[in-house]
């Protein structure tokens, strides 16, 4: 039988006695720089979001266009009002779906929170907000 102090002899070199430095682990997006300040400024401008999809939802809930009420006859009215429904669903979908784009997916967190704020006032409910005025 060998012996086993001979075969790890084998698996070395003169001078391979140092550690070997190993590569630090993959930072996830997003997880490096998240410290407190980034944390609660992406809190706040998720609310932002949420709040202005809240804002989108009465929005479109109140307002009556002719597309909905009566939408048409043949195939042309068929689309037209097909059309309105899409854009209603995209207007109550677009802040948050913005939020969760620009937060996950922009790795730089000047740019990252420059594109959150842009959303936040793109993105803005005029049809409640002048309701409210």
């Amino acid at each position: 039988m060998r012996d086993p102090d001979a075969d790890d002899e084998a698996l070395s070199w003169a001078g391979d006695e140092q550690e070997i430095a190993r590569p630090a682990a993959p930072a996830v997006a997003g997880v490096r720089d998240s410290g407190g300040p980034t944390l609660v400024v992406l809190g706040i401008l998720g609310g932002i979001a949420v709040l202005e999809s809240i804002g989108w939802v009465r929005g479109v809930l109140s307002a009556t266009l002719e597309a909905t009420v009566q939408p048409g006859s043949g195939t042309l009215g068929t689309v037209a009002f097909c059309v309105n429904v899409l854009g209603r669903v995209a207007a109550v979908a677009a802040p948050i779906l913005w939020f969760w784009l620009a937060a996950w997916r922009i790795r730089t967190p000047s740019r990252r929170f420059a594109w959150l704020a842009l959303g936040a006032v793109l993105l803005l409910p005029w049809p409640a907000l002048m309701g409210l005025l």
